[in-house]
Protein backbone atom coordinates (compact mmCIF):
# COMPACT_ATOMS: atom_id res chain seq x y z
CA UNK A 1 0.00 0.00 0.00
CA UNK A 2 0.81 3.07 -1.20
CA UNK A 3 2.09 6.41 1.51
CA UNK A 4 -1.18 8.45 0.38
CA UNK A 5 -2.85 5.21 1.00
CA UNK A 6 -1.73 4.05 4.54
CA UNK A 7 -2.65 8.00 5.56
CA UNK A 8 -5.84 7.40 4.70
CA UNK A 9 -6.17 4.33 6.23
CA UNK A 10 -5.05 5.08 9.54
CA UNK A 11 -7.21 8.24 9.54
CA UNK A 12 -9.92 6.10 9.32
CA UNK A 13 -8.45 3.31 11.64
CA UNK A 14 -8.04 6.44 14.47
CA UNK A 15 -11.45 7.61 13.28
CA UNK A 16 -13.17 4.68 14.33
CA UNK A 17 -10.94 4.31 17.21
CA UNK A 18 -11.70 7.39 19.05
CA UNK A 19 -15.18 7.76 17.67
CA UNK A 20 -14.33 11.62 16.43
CA UNK A 21 -14.39 12.45 12.75
CA UNK A 22 -10.96 13.30 10.94
CA UNK A 23 -10.41 16.22 8.05
CA UNK A 24 -11.04 15.01 4.62
CA UNK A 25 -7.80 14.40 3.58
CA UNK A 26 -6.99 16.38 0.00
CA UNK A 27 -5.80 13.14 -1.72
CA UNK A 28 -8.20 11.41 -3.11
CA UNK A 29 -7.64 7.52 -3.97
CA UNK A 30 -8.82 5.41 -7.15
CA UNK A 31 -12.02 3.05 -6.75
CA UNK A 32 -9.16 0.20 -6.99
CA UNK A 33 -7.34 1.99 -4.16
CA UNK A 34 -10.43 2.84 -1.96
CA UNK A 35 -11.74 -0.95 -1.71
CA UNK A 36 -7.54 -1.53 -1.06
CA UNK A 37 -8.31 0.42 2.29
CA UNK A 38 -11.48 -0.04 3.29
CA UNK A 39 -10.47 -4.28 3.02
CA UNK A 40 -7.50 -3.37 4.91
CA UNK A 41 -9.13 -1.36 7.77
CA UNK A 42 -11.85 -4.70 7.96
CA UNK A 43 -8.79 -7.12 8.23
CA UNK A 44 -7.52 -5.09 11.40
CA UNK A 45 -10.76 -5.51 13.10
CA UNK A 46 -10.50 -9.19 13.04
CA UNK A 47 -13.69 -10.32 12.25
CA UNK A 48 -15.46 -11.83 9.10
CA UNK A 49 -17.62 -10.12 7.03
CA UNK A 50 -21.37 -10.66 8.25
CA UNK A 51 -23.26 -7.97 6.42
CA UNK A 52 -22.37 -6.54 2.29
CA UNK A 53 -23.87 -3.00 2.42
CA UNK A 54 -24.75 -1.94 -0.93
CA UNK A 55 -24.81 1.85 -2.23
CA UNK A 56 -25.77 3.92 -4.93
CA UNK A 57 -28.26 1.81 -6.34
CA UNK A 58 -30.28 4.17 -7.77
CA UNK A 59 -29.12 6.04 -11.08
CA UNK A 60 -29.30 9.40 -9.90
CA UNK A 61 -26.81 9.30 -7.13
CA UNK A 62 -24.97 7.11 -9.14
CA UNK A 63 -24.75 10.05 -11.06
CA UNK A 64 -23.83 12.77 -8.82
CA UNK A 65 -21.02 10.54 -7.70
CA UNK A 66 -19.64 9.83 -11.36
CA UNK A 67 -19.93 6.05 -10.75
CA UNK A 68 -20.69 3.48 -13.45
CA UNK A 69 -21.96 0.91 -10.81
CA UNK A 70 -23.29 0.47 -7.11
CA UNK A 71 -20.44 0.54 -4.53
CA UNK A 72 -19.84 -2.12 -2.19
CA UNK A 73 -19.04 -1.71 2.10
CA UNK A 74 -18.55 -4.38 4.61
CA UNK A 75 -20.20 -4.74 8.12
CA UNK A 76 -18.42 -7.63 11.08
CA UNK A 77 -21.72 -9.12 13.04
CA UNK A 78 -20.65 -6.79 16.00
CA UNK A 79 -22.34 -4.19 13.56
CA UNK A 80 -25.54 -5.79 13.27
CA UNK A 81 -28.20 -4.15 16.08
CA UNK A 82 -31.51 -6.10 17.68
CA UNK A 83 -34.86 -5.29 16.39
CA UNK A 84 -36.52 -2.08 19.05
CA UNK A 85 -32.90 -2.10 20.42
CA UNK A 86 -30.71 0.76 21.34
CA UNK A 87 -27.74 2.55 19.26
CA UNK A 88 -25.78 5.15 20.44
CA UNK A 89 -25.24 8.07 18.68
CA UNK A 90 -21.44 8.84 17.11
CA UNK A 91 -19.62 11.09 14.96
CA UNK A 92 -20.86 14.74 13.87
CA UNK A 93 -24.63 13.40 11.83
CA UNK A 94 -25.99 9.72 11.32
CA UNK A 95 -28.60 8.92 9.14
CA UNK A 96 -31.07 5.66 8.56
CA UNK A 97 -32.28 4.04 5.77
CA UNK A 98 -35.07 1.56 5.03
CA UNK A 99 -33.90 -1.60 3.61
CA UNK A 100 -34.61 -4.88 2.24
CA UNK A 101 -32.01 -7.65 3.77
CA UNK A 102 -31.44 -10.90 2.58
CA UNK A 103 -29.63 -13.33 3.88
CA UNK A 104 -28.10 -16.35 2.26
CA UNK A 105 -28.81 -20.07 2.74
CA UNK A 106 -25.88 -21.64 1.20
CA UNK A 107 -22.38 -20.09 -0.46
CA UNK A 108 -22.32 -18.99 -3.99
CA UNK A 109 -18.83 -19.16 -5.15
CA UNK A 110 -16.77 -18.12 -7.85
CA UNK A 111 -16.23 -21.44 -9.54
CA UNK A 112 -19.96 -21.33 -10.24
CA UNK A 113 -20.40 -17.58 -11.35
CA UNK A 114 -21.73 -15.64 -13.41
CA UNK A 115 -24.94 -16.25 -11.35
CA UNK A 116 -28.59 -15.28 -12.49
CA UNK A 117 -31.87 -13.97 -10.62
CA UNK A 118 -33.24 -17.92 -10.67
CA UNK A 119 -30.00 -19.36 -8.77
CA UNK A 120 -29.32 -16.49 -6.82
CA UNK A 121 -33.07 -16.81 -5.43
CA UNK A 122 -32.35 -20.22 -4.88
CA UNK A 123 -29.98 -19.42 -2.39
CA UNK A 124 -31.69 -17.29 0.05
CA UNK A 125 -32.71 -18.32 3.77
CA UNK A 126 -34.78 -15.08 4.44
CA UNK A 127 -35.37 -11.87 3.75
CA UNK A 128 -36.22 -8.98 6.59
CA UNK A 129 -36.88 -6.02 7.31
CA UNK A 130 -33.98 -3.29 7.97
CA UNK A 131 -32.43 -0.43 8.71
CA UNK A 132 -29.44 1.12 7.73
CA UNK A 133 -27.72 3.22 9.88
CA UNK A 134 -25.00 5.28 7.69
CA UNK A 135 -22.44 8.07 8.90
CA UNK A 136 -19.06 8.90 7.79
CA UNK A 137 -15.74 8.87 9.53
CA UNK A 138 -14.91 11.83 7.93
CA UNK A 139 -15.64 15.39 9.15
CA UNK A 140 -17.84 16.00 5.71
CA UNK A 141 -20.52 13.70 4.25
CA UNK A 142 -19.79 15.15 1.21
CA UNK A 143 -17.00 13.13 -0.38
CA UNK A 144 -15.90 12.27 -3.73
CA UNK A 145 -16.40 8.93 -4.75
CA UNK A 146 -12.93 7.52 -3.58
CA UNK A 147 -13.39 8.44 0.22
CA UNK A 148 -16.45 7.67 -0.06
CA UNK A 149 -16.10 4.08 -0.99
CA UNK A 150 -12.18 4.31 1.49
CA UNK A 151 -14.68 5.24 4.17
CA UNK A 152 -16.99 2.07 4.23
CA UNK A 153 -19.73 3.38 1.59
CA UNK A 154 -20.31 5.18 4.97
CA UNK A 155 -21.75 1.98 6.37
CA UNK A 156 -21.85 1.71 10.40
CA UNK A 157 -24.64 -0.31 11.62
CA UNK A 158 -27.36 -2.96 10.51
CA UNK A 159 -30.62 -3.21 12.45
CA UNK A 160 -32.05 -6.12 11.52
CA UNK A 161 -35.90 -6.49 11.86
CA UNK A 162 -38.87 -8.69 11.18
CA UNK A 163 -38.37 -11.72 8.99
CA UNK A 164 -40.49 -11.23 5.69
CA UNK A 165 -40.03 -14.35 4.09
CA UNK A 166 -37.77 -17.47 3.56
CA UNK A 167 -38.15 -17.18 0.09
CA UNK A 168 -38.30 -14.76 -2.48
CA UNK A 169 -41.30 -13.49 -3.81
CA UNK A 170 -41.84 -10.98 -6.78
CA UNK A 171 -44.41 -9.50 -4.70
CA UNK A 172 -40.52 -7.47 -3.14
CA UNK A 173 -39.50 -6.52 -6.27
CA UNK A 174 -41.27 -3.41 -6.00
CA UNK A 175 -42.89 -3.20 -2.42
CA UNK A 176 -44.46 -0.04 -0.75
CA UNK A 177 -41.88 1.28 1.86
CA UNK A 178 -42.25 3.51 4.72
CA UNK A 179 -39.61 5.27 7.09
CA UNK A 180 -40.57 6.98 10.28
CA UNK A 181 -38.82 9.45 12.71
CA UNK A 182 -40.54 10.17 15.71
CA UNK A 183 -44.06 11.45 15.28
CA UNK A 184 -43.15 12.99 12.38
CA UNK A 185 -44.95 12.75 8.66
CA UNK A 186 -43.53 9.27 7.26
CA UNK A 187 -40.84 9.13 4.34
CA UNK A 188 -42.69 6.75 1.50
CA UNK A 189 -40.19 4.81 -0.79
CA UNK A 190 -40.05 1.42 -2.53
CA UNK A 191 -38.04 -1.60 -2.80
CA UNK A 192 -37.82 -1.01 -6.24
CA UNK A 193 -35.37 2.15 -5.62
CA UNK A 194 -32.17 -0.68 -5.21
CA UNK A 195 -31.86 -1.18 -8.86
CA UNK A 196 -35.13 -1.36 -10.34
CA UNK A 197 -35.31 -4.87 -8.24
CA UNK A 198 -33.68 -5.56 -5.08
CA UNK A 199 -32.96 -9.09 -6.35
CA UNK A 200 -31.02 -7.80 -8.98
CA UNK A 201 -29.60 -5.95 -6.62
CA UNK A 202 -28.53 -9.09 -4.79
CA UNK A 203 -27.37 -10.74 -8.15
CA UNK A 204 -24.96 -7.81 -8.82
CA UNK A 205 -22.96 -7.95 -5.49
CA UNK A 206 -22.89 -11.57 -6.05
CA UNK A 207 -21.53 -11.44 -8.97
CA UNK A 208 -19.06 -8.61 -8.44
CA UNK A 209 -17.30 -10.22 -5.06
CA UNK A 210 -16.87 -13.20 -7.66
CA UNK A 211 -15.10 -10.71 -9.90
CA UNK A 212 -13.51 -8.67 -7.60
CA UNK A 213 -11.31 -11.30 -5.49
CA UNK A 214 -13.89 -11.13 -2.23
CA UNK A 215 -14.67 -15.65 -2.50
CA UNK A 216 -18.21 -14.74 -3.11
CA UNK A 217 -21.09 -14.48 -0.89
CA UNK A 218 -21.33 -17.01 1.72
CA UNK A 219 -23.92 -19.11 3.62
CA UNK A 220 -25.66 -16.81 6.84
CA UNK A 221 -24.28 -13.38 5.28
CA UNK A 222 -26.21 -10.74 5.01
CA UNK A 223 -26.76 -8.57 2.47
CA UNK A 224 -28.42 -4.80 3.25
CA UNK A 225 -29.53 -4.11 -0.66
CA UNK A 226 -29.37 -0.74 -1.42
CA UNK A 227 -31.83 2.83 0.30
CA UNK A 228 -35.72 2.00 -0.41
CA UNK A 229 -36.19 5.79 1.38
CA UNK A 230 -33.21 7.85 0.91
CA UNK A 231 -31.06 9.04 3.64
CA UNK A 232 -33.27 10.95 6.49
CA UNK A 233 -30.90 12.43 8.99
CA UNK A 234 -31.31 11.48 12.75
CA UNK A 235 -30.13 12.79 15.83
CA UNK A 236 -29.74 11.45 19.94
CA UNK A 237 -33.36 10.77 21.27
CA UNK A 238 -35.02 9.79 18.04
CA UNK A 239 -36.94 6.67 17.42
CA UNK A 240 -37.15 5.40 14.07
CA UNK A 241 -39.30 2.69 12.66
CA UNK A 242 -39.78 1.35 9.50
CA UNK A 243 -42.66 -0.46 7.68
CA UNK A 244 -42.38 -2.87 4.85
CA UNK A 245 -46.36 -2.84 3.07
CA UNK A 246 -47.62 -3.71 6.18
CA UNK A 247 -45.93 -6.67 6.18
CA UNK A 248 -43.09 -6.41 8.79
CA UNK A 249 -40.64 -3.85 9.30
CA UNK A 250 -37.88 -2.52 11.95
CA UNK A 251 -37.23 0.19 14.85
CA UNK A 252 -34.35 1.09 17.11
CA UNK A 253 -33.61 3.98 19.33
CA UNK A 254 -30.76 6.71 19.06
CA UNK A 255 -29.28 7.35 22.63
CA UNK A 256 -27.11 10.25 23.38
Amino acid sequence: MSAEREEIAELLWQARVSGRPVSVPAVVPSLAQAYDIQRTLHCRCDLPVMVWKLGLTAEAPRAAFGSDSPVVGRLPSSAIYCDRGEVAFAGNAMFVEAELVFELGWDLPPERAPYDRGTVAGALKGIYAGIEIVRSRFAEMDLPLGLLVADNVVAHGLVLGRKLSTRWDDGFADMPVTLQRNGEPPVSGSTAWAMGNPLDALVWIANWLCENGEGGLRREQLVASGTCTGATEVFAGDRVSVDFAGAGGACVSLLS
